[in-house]
């Protein structure tokens, strides 16, 4: 059967239509999933290109962690047990002229890189000794905090001040640093 030439024409056109409208649903179904994949290592690109970058400042971050890690164990190296830290309370207590009735360690708990040493303590005192008290314990050396204070008069001297406090202590950790 022989083709005419506007029927060739036209069976060129409708066969050109067919496969440009099939090639065009296929790319717009294929299109979408290739643009999520796309998208999908360019993000991975960048997180990689930002994890290398951290990579590259962690040598001079492990030093000043590691130059950290000393001078914490330097500062607070005078507390290596809770005994340490009675001593001191002790000493800052005598100084002040606080007249000790208690003083109680408590459950030590390591954090990793460094300890917390807590002491519970009642003693009695004036007010100037126990101002005195408190500032010996925040200028003192090491790392000392006051967790918890408690101030009463006793009911037949005013003046004296019946005191409960708690005392939380920093020690280092002794050697090295863990890899």
């Amino acid at each position: 059967m022989a083709l005419n030439k506007r029927e060739r024409g036209l069976l060129i056109v409708t066969i050109s239509a067919i496969v440009l409208g099939g090639n065009y649903l296929l790319i717009t179904r294929l299109a979408k999933p290739w643009q999520n994949v796309r998208l999908q290592t360019v993000n991975a690109s960048q997180q990689l290109q930002e994890m290398q970058a951290t990579l590259q400042h962690a040598p001079e971050w492990q030093q000043e962690f590691d130059k950290l890690r000393h001078d914490l164990g330097e500062k607070s190296g005078k507390f290596q047990q809770t005994s340490d830290v009675l001593k001191k309370l002790q000493e800052v207590g005598t100084t002040a002229g606080i007249l000790p009735k208690e003083w109680r360690p408590m459950i030590a708990e390591d954090k990793g890189v460094y300890r917390e040493l807590p002491v519970s303590c009642r003693f009695e005192s004036t007010i100037d000794s126990l101002v005195k008290f408190l500032y010996g314990l925040q200028t003192s050396s090491g790392f000392m905090n006051v967790q918890e204070l408690q101030v009463t008069a006793q009911p037949d001297n005013p003046t004296i001040l019946r005191s409960d406090i708690k005392v939380q202590a920093l020690a280092g950790k002794s050697g090295g640093p863990s890899s």
